[in-house]
């Protein structure tokens, strides 16, 4: 059986953002490798930063709730190209995809099948040319309902994840269908996964599967439980 386990969290802002402090951060980033570490540190907004902290604690909850007893988040890898991987030394694998866009931050992880997954916040659209992520049909449908980009984008980055690639362009070799897309030549199965979680219609959230998912398993962390849970004291 195909399982997936989705988390996410809606952290709403800053006045929610505030109640993690420095020794929580610092906690969290001590977690990491050195590398990671240093990015996060970079980035300049430090709303960013614990967004990107928030996401590794997601996935190391899907890890724990996996039974993955050797996860570490220190061990996963980020390499220069394609999507973060973990394997363990005995050769376990557990493939994930973090997305976040707004006060929306998730995490999708999986031992059986490969995975991709994105969230995009719907918002006012001011420019309508898309030529380089969209084919023709899909911006003819773009120009005559405006909201419709956020689901066909989340669907294709969703595909090029899943598929360990990067790049605007390779987006726009994805072919849709209704639940299925392509990519140089391989099939992937799309859910749509917002309408499964208790979250408002504000995101369109999309998750690429290189087989059909049997169980996805939703679950909504607050804030509050992350930073008081044992686990991660």
């Amino acid at each position: 059986m195909n399982s997936v386990r989705l988390y996410y969290m809606i952290h709403k802002g800053k006045s929610n953002l505030a109640k993690v402090g420095n020794k929580q951060m610092d906690q969290w980033l001590s977690e990491l490798s050195m590398s990671k570490r240093k990015t996060v540190q970079r980035l300049i907004n430090s709303d960013d930063q614990i967004a990107s902290l928030l996401a590794s604690q997601l996935l190391k909850m899907c890890a724990r709730d996996e039974a993955v007893d050797d996860f570490l988040l220190c061990d996963v890898n980020y390499p220069e190209t394609g999507k973060p991987n973990w394997q363990s030394k005995q050769g376990y694998v557990l493939d994930f995809n973090i997305s976040h866009s707004n006060q929306c931050v998730l995490v999708a992880a999986s031992n059986t099948v490969k995975i991709g997954v994105d969230v995009e916040k719907i918002r006012e659209l001011k420019n309508l040319s898309f030529k380089m992520v969209m084919l023709p049909d899909e911006l003819k449908l773009i120009r005559e309902t405006p909201n419709l980009f956020f689901a066909l984008w989340s669907k294709k980055e969703a595909v090029v994840k899943a598929a360990n690639t990067s790049g605007l362009s390779r987006m726009r070799d994805v072919i849709l269908m209704e639940d299925q897309a392509t990519l140089d030549g391989v099939d992937w199965y799309l859910n749509s996964v917002e309408t499964g979680m208790q979250i408002d219609d504000q995101y369109e959230i999309y998750l690429a599967t290189s087989e059909p998912v049997d169980k996805l398993i939703i679950k909504n962390i607050i804030l509050e439980d992350l930073i008081k849970d044992p686990a991660y004291d």
